[in-house]
């Protein structure tokens, strides 16, 4: 260090004690802020509590906004317990949301807590919670780690924290004196509200411009009330394509970890969709990840069963051979086909019908209703269907075998008889309307009625299974608890408007009736994309040229609705020089492939450009195969951002 430049630094440490001196703050507390506020000419801005040294409990000492990070400094005598410095770090956290530095959000992953005591005392080090040290080691803080913001990101979140709360005052930096960062306004005059007001119209305008992962978990201030909302009981969120559902479903899950002890879950009956959701929220609350468990609910009930010593694993082929064992059976098959040759569709009919649902009964399956099941089915031939399904479990039972459905009942089963030792904090159900009456009986054991503890995630419009149920069936009232979204934050503007004129009727008990928005309704935030509709013989050529021209190609999909389709395309692409991966293998992280696969593997998924490419489909003509085609679809073409492309072969 020059001489000139410790003279200097010497004169900073001078006016910030100068300017601490009425503070009557302990010498040691006054030594460390002095030692931060000289950090100012390295791009450190400190904003102390106002109330120093009698800080509330819950709330930081102080806030430092620099080149890695947010620092949430708590200065306290010894070392508090972890409740009391996440509180301080919700806090800060709370006034983090809405801050915008050129075009991208500000996350809580900038952020971390720290706990400074006076030299000599004893400190845990790094907890995960916070960080302990005494006031002899800033360095640690202050000139080690990976840098986080630019200088004019900090300078940003500083003008930001300083004009949302009059609780933190700058030290040594005068907001009006040291110029705005580009597109955050003159503050002077103006009220908190508006500059919030003024920061949401600024998200949505920027939208296009964010980088893509910060647009995965994007969350207007709009919905800030939805995901602090307090449930007295289980709650919904519904909405169209595109609302943000999952997105705030993540928002609330780390909203309400920050504030209890326990374990969270996310769960859905997609098993591809949890490892994307798990990718997000680290992304949203990295330091929270350990706290929330993310699997499907066939894999949660078969490790709980192992766990209890009942393990059950599902052989699909032995359960497929159990049920051809039967389709196969003249004498029993027969009348079945002459109504429905199809056998996929006697085979949704035991899976989500007669086990899904749990029946056990003739007399209870004859007056069973079957929602979106299409034909109704006369009394005498739900007695020979039922004579089927009696034959199918025989089967099974010979070969020791297990279908999911025996999964479910057996884990609820168990829950019944003796419950979770230590229940959730709260469980998220994704994709609602696509479970099984059992599954979602079993969620509702695993998460229970309290408060907050049960928050359902759906849209009828984008049902891809078979079957409908009620919510009371499964014994959960909703008693009006949850959010209705109507805006759509992922498509562009051309993308709603094509994949609104599909005819996705919904065919499932929308949350008990509860009221819904179809996707033509909705209204998107994001202007202008295109949707191209080709149109020819050489589909296959077309396809790969259109790729060939995207900006972005490694963030495309190609969706299908069959798996042999999806195969037959990732040859191709391979065959013509793209990087090819499975869906089903993606886990959320930045693509660098082409992704290929089914459209039931896309939900929860979402990219700049969606390929959809015309493909001869097992379809008999009934209607509500129709109607599945249309939701099937319209989740595909949802999951296009910027650019849509369809397909069809002359």
């Amino acid at each position: 260090m020059t001489e000139t430049s410790h003279h200097w630094q010497e004169r900073l440490r001078r006016e910030a004690e100068a300017e601490l001196r009425d503070r009557l703050l302990p010498p040691w507390q006054s030594r460390v802020l002095q030692r931060f506020a000289v950090e100012r000419d390295d791009g450190w801005y400190t904003l102390l509590n106002q109330f120093a040294p009698h800080t509330p409990q819950n709330r930081p000492d102080a806030v430092l906004v620099g080149p890695l990070g947010v620092l949430v400094v708590l200065l306290r005598d010894t070392e508090p317990d972890w409740e009391t410095s996440r509180a301080a770090f919700v806090w800060t956290a709370e006034l983090l949301s809405g801050a915008s530095v050129g075009p991208d959000m500000v996350t809580e992953a900038v952020a971390r807590t720290v706990v400074v005591v006076p030299a000599g005392s004893p400190t845990s080090g790094d907890r995960g919670e916070h960080l302990a040290i005494d006031e002899t080691e800033l360095d640690r803080v202050l000139g080690r780690g990976e840098r986080l913001l630019e200088p004019a990101d900090a300078l940003a979140i500083a003008h930001h924290l300083d004009s949302r709360t009059l609780d933190l005052v700058p030290v040594l930096w005068n907001p009006q004196r040291i110029p705005q960062p580009r597109g955050a306004g003159q503050l002077g005059g103006r009220t908190a509200a508006l500059f919030v007001r003024d920061l949401r119209r600024e998200h949505r305008e920027q939208a296009p411009e964010r980088p893509f992962r910060d647009w995965r978990i994007f969350l207007d201030d709009a919905q800030l009330g939805a995901v602090r909302r307090h449930y007295s009981g289980p709650a919904r969120i519904t909405g169209a394509a595109g609302t943000g559902k999952s997105v705030l479903a993540l928002h609330r899950l780390a909203y309400l970890a920050r504030r209890t002890t326990g374990k969270l879950l996310f769960t859905t009956h997609v098993r591809t969709l949890p490892r994307i959701a798990e990718k997000q929220f680290w992304s949203l609350a990295p330091q929270l990840s350990r706290r929330v468990e993310f699997t499907h609910r066939h894999a949660w009930a078969r490790d709980f069963l192992a766990e209890r010593g009942r393990a059950t694993e599902v052989d699909e082929q032995q359960v497929e051979d159990a049920f051809d064992a039967v389709w196969q059976d003249d004498g029993l098959a027969a009348p079945l086909r002459s109504f429905r040759s199809a056998r996929d569709y006697w085979k949704d009919e035991v899976d989500r019908v007669i086990k899904g649902r749990g029946i056990g009964s003739l007399e209870t399956y004859r007056s069973v209703p079957r929602k979106g099941r299409g034909q109704q089915l006369p009394a005498d031939l739900r007695a020979r269907v039922w004579q089927f399904y009696c034959e199918y479990e025989r089967q099974l039972s010979e070969r020791d075998a297990f279908d999911h459905n025996d999964v479910l009942m057996r884990a609820l089963k168990e829950l019944e008889r003796r419950p979770l030792p230590r229940p959730y904090t709260a469980v998220v159900v994704d994709e609602v309307q696509d479970l099984t009456l059992i599954g979602l009986r079993l969620v509702r054991a695993i998460s229970g009625d309290g408060p907050n503890q049960l928050l359902l995630v759906g849209d009828g419009q984008q049902q891809v299974s078979a079957g409908g149920w009620r919510l009371s069936e499964a014994g959960i009232s909703l008693r009006g608890r949850g959010e209705l979204l109507r805006r759509n934050y992922r498509n562009r503007a051309a993308v709603v408007a094509r994949a609104g004129q599909l005819a996705a009727i919904n065919r499932f008990d929308d949350l008990d009736d509860g009221p819904a928005v179809e996707l033509r309704a909705a209204w998107p935030v994001l202007r202008g994309g295109e949707v191209v509709e080709w149109r020819g013989a050489n589909q296959e050529e077309a396809l790969v040229a259109a790729l060939r021209d995207l900006d972005d190609g490694a963030d495309a999909a190609v969706l299908t609705h069959t798996r042999s389709a999806a195969e037959h395309w990732a040859g191709a692409l391979r065959a013509a020089g793209f990087r090819v991966r499975p869906l089903d293998k993606w886990d959320g992280r930045e693509p660098d492939h082409v992704h290929v696969g089914t459209v039931h593997r896309a939900k929860g998924t979402e990219f700049r450009s969606v390929f959809l490419p015309d493909e001869p489909l097992l379809s008999g003509g009934y209607r509500e195969e129709r109607e599945a085609l249309n939701r099937q679809r319209l989740v595909a073409m949802t999951r296009a951002r910027d650019h849509l492309w369809i397909g069809t072969v002359d």
